[in-house]
């Protein structure tokens, strides 16, 4: 008879065979160009994911899933979010039960006075509503050349009226305030270990009064062949073409990657001005769709 058990683990406690399952369980997905094992030791080794500790499932010794979630924002007052980050068990253990024992055991470490939220691949979105998880927003992945992306914003260099620094010439307590302003949830612990991952780059974007008006946050991807694009927040599409420009410079003259790859939110009201941006300007579709859920 087999025998299946859930472990739960400080983030600390995670072993590099661990994250090493996890790596791989994510590069068979297709997810591989997100996930780099020294990210997910610098993500857990601290909030906001040591609030929510991951759960492995184990199957007569072998690793078989994880999950993991983070939380944003104070429950206390009804404004938090805990975002379920990975879920996954790997192929040949589906359908057998397995997952919903992982689950559950993770669902039992939630914060229930914070929402939950999740990014579903299409096809799950129907077993997850079965939860009482509802869409929102699909997050839709464009892979844009870093050459195109120099070519067609050259002229974006000479917006003088936007100054962009690097982050650590700027500091982040401005870039949480505008973080907040937009994302409606204080993000502080994320964005502490979010901009210092490992390979990763992060550019602020003031006006002439030296206001925040945007930020993004570059990253390397596992297969070095992309650098990862995310978040990318700004008040313009002005702004947004000139922190595109900069990271596609600094990935070009780094030799670091050949393109830049992102996620865009398509909602209900909209966000039709970024969708624009990419597929007009560079002439692509999107590719893989993600659906946020809460």
């Amino acid at each position: 008879m087999a025998n299946f058990v859930v472990q739960r683990k400080a983030p600390q406690e995670l072993s590099p065979e661990d994250v090493e399952a996890v790596k791989k369980w994510c590069l068979a997905e297709g997810w591989g160009p997100y996930v780099r094992p020294d990210d997910i030791s610098h993500l857990y080794s601290g909030p906001p994911f040591i609030q929510s500790c991951p759960v492995i499932g184990v199957l007569d010794g072998e690793r078989i899933g994880h999950v993991v979630a983070s939380k944003y924002g104070d429950s206390t007052n009804g404004g938090g979010v805990q975002y379920i980050a990975i879920f996954i068990v790997e192929k040949p253990q589906r359908g057998k039960g397995y997952g919903l024992k992982i689950w559950n055991a993770m669902w039992e470490t939630l914060d229930k006075n914070c929402s939950i939220s999740l990014d579903s691949v299409v096809n799950m979105i129907s077993k997850y509503e079965t939860m009482g998880l509802q869409p929102e927003w699909t997050n839709r992945e464009y892979i844009i050349p870093v050459s195109a992306i120099m070519q067609k914003y050259k002229m974006s260099e000479n917006s003088r009226n936007i100054l962009v620094k690097p982050l650590n010439e700027f500091g982040l307590e401005k870039v949480v305030l505008y973080d907040t302003l937009i994302c409606g949830i204080p993000r502080k612990d994320f964005l502490e270990k979010w901009t210092t991952l490992p390979a990763s780059h992060t550019w602020v974007a003031t006006n002439e009064s030296g206001n925040v008006v945007g930020y993004i946050v570059m990253r390397q991807g596992v297969d070095k062949e992309d650098m990862i694009v995310g978040p990318l927040l700004s008040d313009s599409i002005q702004v947004a073409q000139k922190l595109l420009y900069i990271a596609a410079e600094a990935t070009d003259a780094q030799k670091s990657a050949e393109r830049l790859r992102m996620c865009v939110p398509v909602c209900e009201s909209g966000n039709p001005n970024a969708v624009q941006m990419v597929e007009s300007d560079f002439g692509i579709k999107g590719g893989v769709e993600f659906v946020r859920m809460y």
